[in-house]
């Protein structure tokens, strides 16, 4: 029996690194808020048994120059690493799971490729989950010099997941407390990674961060109550806090409005607005309550009625190319080289039938003629 326990998310301000060991300077600032944040959380009457951290807290938005081996080489970290090793200290003293996120991580399985990795460190100080960032909007990797394992496909779901999808994109850690995912920022966009979080086996998703406008437009909350309603989970949800600049002005880019939603998509605790400080919110929640919610032969259990074979069917064709960095890093020109694919995978859409262009609409070869399907391509020659 897991006995109910509080959850904080933290909103800490973020200093952008500079050097390798800032981001340990960074942790550490973090961990004397954490503190802070914890002591509060326990006046909800529960211990405090898991606490959050956003994606990009750690090192901020690192300015890079895609495809820079050099400069990204200096920017990469390790997990474990001395910044793991800190938040491992700091659970040992509060008695917590701590979960965060590093996205310049260098994994010894791929050298000279850097990914963005979340984290689970467990109440012993020991790292008891990692979970590559499998989606990323159009720009991320070429401004932060990270990737996604569908890049390295074949050989990524053969390492990392021994031949199993589920296991190499959609880990879940299966803890005392509940069994916890995590989808990092804009993962959160699509539904596909917390359905698959939820299908094996996910009861509390983390859904670190998102860049606005999104927050300010409402996607954010839309997205992640969606989330908990359609997986009947409970979703943690901590945003960032502001920039804190070289001149010590103040960057928001993020509007922070952390929330954690029950499994109905009812938020039980919401930051409001935005705070020139560090900030958190958090409840208790109750695994037990959910697990006898997702059991029920009622309405809300959804899971028992998929019907896999018509669902299997949409994603028959594939979209966006794989592999496309198996044999060598990306370079620079990573930007102009993603526009490129991600307009080509535009035209095979509208080729397919699944988009109409609007009037007056020019495909990307200015001809009108149709244009090789780059993920089909793709795939045919992996």
């Amino acid at each position: 029996m897991v006995d109910p326990f509080a959850v904080v998310a933290l909103s800490p301000r973020t200093f952008t690194v500079k050097e390798r060991g800032d981001a340990l300077a960074n942790v550490k600032r973090i961990n004397e808020f954490m503190d802070t944040a914890v002591m509060v959380a326990a006046w909800e009457g529960a211990p405090v048994k898991l606490v959050v951290i956003p994606e990009m807290a750690i090192q901020g938005m690192i300015p890079n120059t895609p495809g820079n081996r050099e400069r990204e080489a200096h920017y990469a970290v390790e997990i474990p690493g001395p910044e793991t090793e800190e938040l491992g200290r700091k659970a040992r003293e509060l008695d917590t799971y701590i979960a965060a996120e590093l996205y310049m991580v260098r994994d010894p399985d791929f050298p000279d490729r850097y990914f963005n990795v979340a984290f689970i460190i467990d109440p012993n100080g020991e790292v008891v989950y990692q979970r590559y960032k499998a989606t990323s909007d159009a720009y991320e990797g070429g401004m932060l010099g990270n990737m996604n394992p569908h890049d390295v496909w074949d050989e990524f779901v053969a390492k990392k997941g021994g031949g199993d999808v589920m296991e190499a994109i959609f880990p879940v850690a299966r803890t005392e407390i509940g069994n916890i995912g995590i989808a990092i920022c804009h993962e959160g966009v699509y539904p596909e990674v917390v359905r698959g979080l939820a299908m094996n086996g996910a009861e509390i998703i983390i859904r670190p961060t998102l860049i606005e406008p999104a927050v300010m437009n409402g996607l954010w909350e839309l997205q992640n109550r969606a989330h908990a309603a359609f997986n009947s989970a409970y979703v943690v949800a901590p945003n960032l806090g502001p920039e804190i600049r070289d001149d010590g002005g103040l960057q928001d880019l993020f509007g922070g409005q952390s929330m954690i939603v029950n499994h109905r998509g009812q938020i039980v605790a919401q930051q409001k607005g935005w705070t020139s400080g560090d900030s958190f919110v958090c409840t208790t929640i109750d695994i037990e309550a959910l697990r006898r919610a997702r059991i029920a032969n009622g309405l809300y259990n959804q899971f028992k009625d998929l019907r896999t074979e018509q669902y299997r069917a949409i994603y028959d064709k594939p979209i966006y190319p794989k592999n496309q960095y198996r044999d060598a890093p990306p370079t620079e020109g990573w930007l102009a080289r993603e526009d490129a694919t991600r307009a080509r995978n535009i035209q095979t859409l509208v080729e397919r039938g699944v988009l109409v262009p609007p009037a007056g609409y020019t495909p990307p070869n200015g001809n009108g003629q149709p244009i090789t399907d780059t993920a089909a391509a793709t795939s045919d020659k992996a």
